[in-house]
């Protein structure tokens, strides 16, 4: 199984935002059952992390607003002197 999806991330990898990554990883990573997250973590690359927070948003009955990729205050935040408002 990993060798199938190792060779299905890459041809949707480009077509895929970053949240959209976390979802299609945490459903594949769902559907395996017992060590999913692993196996998925290993043929795509992504952090287990990431993958069980795909896991958290494909069960929580609240979705992000249209156009968003994160939550309202997730990522980085800004450098005032490199990245004014």
């Amino acid at each position: 199984m990993e060798d199938v999806i190792a060779r299905k991330y890459p041809m949707l990898q480009s077509a895929l935002n970053e949240r959209q990554r976390r979802l299609w990883a945490a459903s594949a990573a769902q559907c395996l059952g017992y060590g999913g997250i692993s196996l998925v973590s290993r043929a795509t690359g992504l952090s287990g992390p990431t993958i069980r927070n795909g896991i958290t948003e494909l069960r929580s009955p609240e979705q992000l607003p249209e156009g968003r990729v994160r939550r309202k205050g997730a990522g980085l935040p800004t450098h005032p002197l490199t990245q004014p408002k």
